[in-house]
Parts: C-alpha cells; sequence; structure tokens
C-alpha cells in the first residue's frame, strides 16, 4: 500500500475517527484506524464495536492495499510533520510516513484482524439540517448520567412525540430530565417501530461529525442507528435495554410558576452557588411576593444570597436543588423568559422555555433535595 495526500484532507479526516476507537481495549486491533487504498480513494475507519465511524476522500493512489495503525499516533505525527503533503507506505508490517525532511514509521497489525463492521445496506429516507439535530443532541445529552454503571441511564432516547411527524429525543440522570421535540420524521421514517436507545459515547460521536455538514441523513437499520454527513458515516449499535417511563415524573398539576430572565437567574445562580458545598452544590431557592431568593452556605466557605424580580403571587414556597442542574439547563437554552412550574416542596420542578421562543418545545424536569 502507497499513496500522496494533502497533509490538512487527511488530518481532516483522521480526526474525525481517531477518538473512536477503545485505547483500553483487550483487543489492541481496536485503538487502530482500518486504512484502504484503492482506485483514487482512501477510506478510513474506527470503532469500538459499539460506535463507529467511516470516512473517505479521494487523492493520489499509487499502490492498493490496507493496514491498520494507531489512530491516535498515526493522527500526532502528522499534525507535527511541517509539510503540506505526505507520503505514506506500508512497509515491513510499519507505516511510514514522510513530508519534507521527516520520516516516521509505525508498528501496524493486519487488516485482516479489524473486525467487520455493519454499514447501511440501504439508502435514508430522511435528510435534515445538521444544525436541528445536533441542537436536540446539545440540549438534552448533558442530562444524561455520568456513572457508567447505570447502562441505561448513561444514554440518550429517541422516540415519537405527541405531534405527528415530530422526533423527540430524551435523556435523564434520575435526578433531572430533559426533552426536545422537533418537526423532523417519525421512528418509522427512520426505519424502527420503538424508541432507539443510544449511548452518551456515540451520541458524542455523532454531534462532532454532525458539525462537518450542513445536511445529515438519518437512518435506523438491524440495530444500529446511522448518520450520513457528506463523505463519514457514524454507526452507533443501539443499547438492548429498555428505558424507564420517563413521562411518569413529567408533573401535570403543577399549579404555581413565575417567569424568570434566563441569562439573570444563571447570573445569579453561578455567584451563590460558589458558597455551596462542592459535593451537593445545594441552592435554596425562595419565591414570595414578586421576588425570587436565591441562597446557600458552607461552613468551610461562607454564605452568599440575591434577589431577582420575578412575577409571583401565590403562595410563598421554598425549595432546595443541586445548583448544577439548573445552571446546565439555564446555560443551553437560548430564549431569555423560562418559566418555573412548581408543586409541593418535594414535587418535581417542570421548566420551560416561553412559549413563543425559539427553545418552546424543550422540557426539563428537576427533582428538588430534602429541606
Amino acid at each position: 500500500m502507497k499513496f500522496t495526500v494533502n497533509r490538512e484532507t487527511f488530518l481532516k479526516e483522521l480526526f474525525k475517527v481517531q477518538g473512536t476507537g477503545e485505547r483500553k481495549s483487550t483487543l489492541p486491533i481496536l485503538s487502530n484506524v482500518l486504512i484502504t487504498a484503492e482506485n483514487k480513494k482512501i477510506s478510513l475507519l474506527s470503532t469500538n464495536m459499539e460506535v463507529g465511524i467511516q470516512t473517505s476522500f479521494e487523492d493520489e493512489v499509487i499502490e492498493k492495499g490496507k493496514t491498520t495503525a494507531s489512530a491516535k499516533v498515526l493522527y500526532d505525527i502528522c499534525k507535527e510533520i511541517q509539510s503540506n503533503v505526505l507520503d505514506i507506505e506500508l512497509e515491513d508490517n510499519f507505516l511510514k510516513i514522510r513530508g519534507g525532511k521527516t520520516e516516521s514509521k509505525i508498528p501496524t497489525l493486519p487488516a485482516s484482524d479489524f473486525p467487520k463492521v455493519q454499514l447501511p445496506s440501504k439508502s435514508p429516507k430522511i435528510t435534515v439540517d445538521s444544525s436541528v439535530i445536533k441542537d436536540m443532541m446539545d440540549k438534552v445529552s448533558f442530562c444524561a448520567s455520568s456513572d457508567e454503571t447505570k447502562y441505561h441511564l448513561n444514554s440518550v432516547y429517541i422516540d415519537n412525540a405527541n405531534n405527528k411527524g415530530w422526533l423527540r429525543m430524551v435523556s435523564t440522570d434520575g435526578h433531572r430530565l430533559g426533552i426536545i421535540d422537533k418537526p423532523l420524521c417519525t421512528l418509522d421514517d427512520l426505519g424502527s417501530s420503538k424508541g432507539i436507545l443510544i449511548p452518551k459515547k456515540g451520541v458524542y460521536e455523532l454531534s462532532k461529525i454532525v458539525d462537518t455538514a450542513e445536511k445529515v441523513s438519518l437512518l435506523y437499520e438491524s440495530g444500529y442507528f446511522y448518520l450520513i454527513a457528506d463523505n463519514t458515516t457514524v454507526f452507533v449499535k443501539e443499547m438492548d435495554l429498555e428505558y424507564p417511563d420517563y413521562l411518569r415524573v413529567v408533573p401535570s398539576g403543577n399549579d404555581k410558576s413565575f417567569k424568570v430572565k434566563r441569562s439573570e437567574m444563571l447570573s445569579a445562580l453561578k455567584v451563590v452557588s460558589i458558597m455551596s458545598t462542592v459535593k451537593s452544590r445545594t441552592v435554596l431557592m425562595s419565591v414570595n411576593n414578586g421576588s425570587l431568593t436565591l441562597s446557600s452556605k458552607s461552613p468551610e466557605i461562607g454564605e452568599s444570597n440575591t434577589e431577582i424580580e420575578v412575577d409571583y403571587s401565590k403562595t410563598p414556597m421554598e425549595i432546595k436543588f443541586n445548583s448544577k442542574y439548573i445552571i446546565d439547563i439555564l446555560s443551553s437554552l437560548n430564549d431569555d423568559i423560562i418559566t418555573f412550574y412548581m408543586g409541593e416542596p418535594l414535587s418535581p420542578v417542570l421548566i420551560k422555555p416561553d412559549k413563543d421562543g425559539t427553545d418552546s418545545d424543550n422540557m426539563y424536569v428537576v427533582m428538588p433535595m430534602r429541606l
């Protein structure tokens, strides 16, 4: 195998695949990228058996062939070589990279050892604006659990929305829940008859690639969710786990509400949370007669409180919550008017952007802490 590539193009495509492989795997081949050179086209493929990316580009192929090499090492080497053109050649089980006066060699593993992957056998029916899919993932993925032992919560769930022809994404860690709906398609349009549960790492890789194109195509086939962006295909194996009935925790009888300016509350929370304990990030929210007071205190750090004007005239309420949960929600939104719907002090709090805003299809639920 021997080919010549434009360094910037090669780096761009290598960047897409170099984070997908499994570096800590007992199978060293999974930290490698499969490189295939044929018919003026170079293809790169990386996978950890749950998530994978294949991308390709055209350049000068001198001798056909394929091999595998460490994706990260190859990327780091090519990134530092100061040459516009790179000559790459397989020689005695080493991949030789030459650029200018620099030459490096990295060990390879046989392409025959690389795992077989399942790429789509049919063309997607659905093509959408990449910015919409990116927005959906960004608005809910932070609600997913970071505890990898909670497999079913370390994920994002793709579901049908209530409106016909709308798609929904959901995530929760058991303490907070994020839901977003968009008028894109249905699960049936994607090729699935049920909800699709994908791991958080898969969402990260999808989000990374969706930024590279204006339009992306979506497809579900044989247990895999596919996103195709120009010359790149991301495939994510669905998780064979049952997702919780998330709608059960969405409150419907919260009869107390107030509207607040997102930017004001976000700024106030960031200040007040500095004085909260690092572990719990506890902040007390008190609402009463047109004012919202946020306060926190810690024996080791100190205490802080601030007041914001809000439209509220019902029974005074006090609710404790993890300030990080609210900060994450407010930071992800664009609209500057947010409504909090409350019930009892220990009941779930529903948070929704203004119904006329750009984020009106978002909904969040946060579980309070005991007073």
